[in-house]
């Protein structure tokens, strides 16, 4: 896959991120590393510069030193997880809870010496994710295990780290990459490389539908150069429409559900929430980002939409994302936004 083959290898292959590249290569100059917070949007190169990082502190044994934790992994299947894993399972007891065995087995792991350097490094992803009881035991393990191991959160929701980790780490910011730029550089650098043209018209399409996302990008552009035709031979608009219409199938349906809301369509609004709900199994929460997102974009290409018309259904969405979070059955708070926006728009002429 394209993601993994053009990962950046060193630091100084990563775009977009200058002054947080700058920094961490001080620190590999002299040999050490603080621990780290890295926040911002997904796919914005947080892990890449990582692995980048271990491979300049530890050369070939890069993978030894270093230890990724994917905390949703973790999360979702607790004990299995622990078990299963590599390098932890030897601390595992069965009589133990998971939370229990984790902060055990993290403990043990940090204290132990690492291979040929004075420390390893402890990598999380998605570390909001972590209970917060957890994350309150990692801060012990954090002081205690200073001289043999680094810890590195990632994560795209800073406020879901506790304040005594954040403290103890230095905070780094990734910005999205479409607003430095570094989209198009490394789209293009990589089309490149493989040897595919991409329109303008192409380019763009792209963009909007990563929002910033490397990750998205760059598997859009590969299944768009598998889909072009020879007769084609290059990939543009109407290509990558194609490509991203299945894999994108929450998004354009959230799109649909904004166009059954400012058209006051109620029946229509209520069976395509029972779909996509009930048959597709989309959680109120990530219907409701997609619905966000459907909306700004509205918002962008349509002028007539007042600003405080936008504003009210944004708070609507706020409402309703309280309200998932207690709820039984989420279609019920995002009907009820749904309609509350409806009545909004029309009154708002």
């Amino acid at each position: 896959m394209w993601i993994e083959k053009y990962r950046p290898k060193r630091l100084n292959e990563i775009v977009g991120h200058d002054a947080v590249v700058r920094q961490i290569q001080g620190f590999v100059k002299k040999n050490t590393t603080p621990n780290l917070v890295l926040w911002g949007p997904k796919g914005t190169g947080k892990t890449s510069i990582v692995y980048a990082l271990a491979k300049e502190l530890y050369g070939e044994f890069y993978d030894e030193n270093l230890m990724h934790v994917e905390t949703a992994d973790f999360v979702d299947q607790g004990k299995k997880w622990l078990k299963e894993n590599k390098r932890l399972k030897f601390f595992y007891n069965e009589q133990k809870s998971g939370l229990v065995n984790f902060k055990a087995m993290i403990r043990e792991y940090s204290a132990l010496s690492p291979i040929n350097t004075p420390f390893k490094l402890l990598f999380f992803s998605n570390a909001d994710l972590l209970p917060r009881n957890a994350q309150q035991a990692l801060r012990r393990i954090i002081e205690e295990s200073n001289r043999t191991c680094r810890f590195i959160f990632a994560t795209t929701k800073p406020a879901g780290i506790i304040p005594a980790i954040r403290s103890r780490c230095l905070n780094l910011h990734f910005r999205s990459l479409d607003k430095s730029g570094a989209l198009d550089l490394l789209t293009r650098r990589i089309a490149d490389a493989e040897k595919v043209t991409v329109t303008d018209s192409g380019l763009k399409t792209i963009k909007d539908y990563a929002r910033g996302n490397a990750v998205v990008a760059i598997t859009i552009l590969e299944a768009a150069a598998v889909s072009v035709s020879p007769a084609s031979s290059a990939i543009d608009e109407q290509i990558v429409e194609e490509v991203a219409e299945n894999a994108f199938f929450r998004r354009a349906k959230a799109e649909k559900l904004i166009d059954l809301t400012f058209a006051a369509r109620y029946t229509d609004i209520r069976a395509l929430l029972e779909f996509l709900i009930e048959e597709e199994r989309i959680s109120g929460k990530e219907l409701l980002v997609e619905l966000h997102e459907a909306l700004r974009k509205r918002m962008k290409t349509r002028s007539n939409i007042l600003t405080s018309t936008f504003a009210q259904l944004v708070v609507y969405e706020g409402e309703a994302d309280l309200k998932i979070c207690s709820s039984l059955n989420t279609m019920i708070p995002l009907e009820e936004m749904l309609v509350k926006s409806i009545r909004e728009i029309s009154s708002s002429g």
